[in-house]
């Protein structure tokens, strides 16, 4: 399939410390020719639950995002505008003119993220957030198989890969180590619910969409989506089996920054704990979780600092 693909994400500065080694990260494991590769950065002070993150400062964040230009691991990097202007004609664009928030309840962006998606060009994108990890099994790309789904699925609005690699899901599970979990039937499900913690998206099928609808003021932009796509009919799809997978670190404490190089050593190489704590899409790193993952790497030489 010939089309144009590009890739966008978010960037703040709490970010700093697993930026760089995580983008160059995305870059091997996607493996695809993305038309255009884009840095959308808020170099403002976060807020809510993100004001808790350890903070790293303006001026390192544009350091790694100059490093990352300049080793063509991305293309171009746009800075938020805050102006009235701006912001009036993104939500009037996305929300209709509906009375919208620019940040959630918890200060996750709304704004920001429309803003970046509406600065790419190609006739799909893949929006993915900064912290993300994927395990892809082989050369080939989930991205061509995702095209494909679009191409043959008219009401799907975005495809996914696999939301996190095996896990331990009962007793049995637990205490055999292996996992009993039937071969699917098909290779791709649909999905309840539509993250923005990555996607693959047809644009023009998203702008039918529009005006995106909240479910209650002051939620998360993927409430809205997840509402306005099932009021309209559309879906996001999920891929079955774990020849592809993304995990999210669940936080992003000192345990995960320390260890961030082997973890993603890990992922890249399909290890994991088959038993561990949390659902099968968050990477668990606080306190003694981090024991699951670090006996993983001790038991392939990684991991011993």
């Amino acid at each position: 399939m010939n089309a144009a693909v590009s890739f966008t994400v978010n960037v703040c500065n709490s970010d700093a410390p697993y930026l760089e080694p995580t983008l160059r990260h995305m870059m091997r494991q996607l493996n695809f020719p993305f038309a255009e590769r884009i840095a959308t950065y808020d170099p403002g002070r976060q807020e809510g639950k993100y004001a808790e993150r350890i903070q790293g400062t303006q001026s390192e964040v544009e350091r790694i995002l100059d490093r990352l230009l300049a080793d063509g691991v991305i293309d171009r990097v746009d800075v938020v505008p805050w102006t009235e202007d701006e912001q009036q004609r993104i939500l009037q664009k996305y929300f209709g003119g509906r009375q919208v928030d620019l940040k959630d309840f918890s200060g996750a962006p709304i704004y920001q993220y429309l803003y970046a998606m509406d600065a790419c060009r190609g006739d799909y994108l893949f929006h993915v957030d900064s912290d993300m990890l994927f395990y892809r099994a082989g050369e080939r790309s989930w991205i061509y198989d995702g095209l494909d789904l679009l191409a043959r699925e008219s009401r799907v609005v975005v495809a996914t890969p696999q939301g996190g690699p095996p896990q331990a899901r009962n007793w049995l599970e637990r205490l055999t180590g292996r996992s009993f979990e039937p071969k699917p039937k098909s290779d791709w499900h649909r999905a309840d619910f539509v993250s923005t913690r990555y996607f693959l998206m047809d644009v023009a099928r998203f702008h039918a969409c529009l005006p995106l609808e909240q479910a209650k003021p002051g939620e998360p932009l993927e409430n809205s989506f997840s509402h306005t796509f099932a009021r309209k009919d559309y879906a996001r799809w999920s891929m079955n089996g774990y020849a592809h997978w993304a995990i999210h670190p669940w936080r992003h404490d000192a345990n995960y920054v320390r260890h961030l190089d082997d973890l993603i050593w890990a992922v890249e190489n399909g290890l994991y704990p088959f038993r561990r704590t949390g659902f099968q899409w968050d990477m668990r790193t606080e306190g003694e979780h981090i024991e699951e993952w670090l006996a993983v790497l001790r038991k392939h030489g990684r991991g011993w600092g």
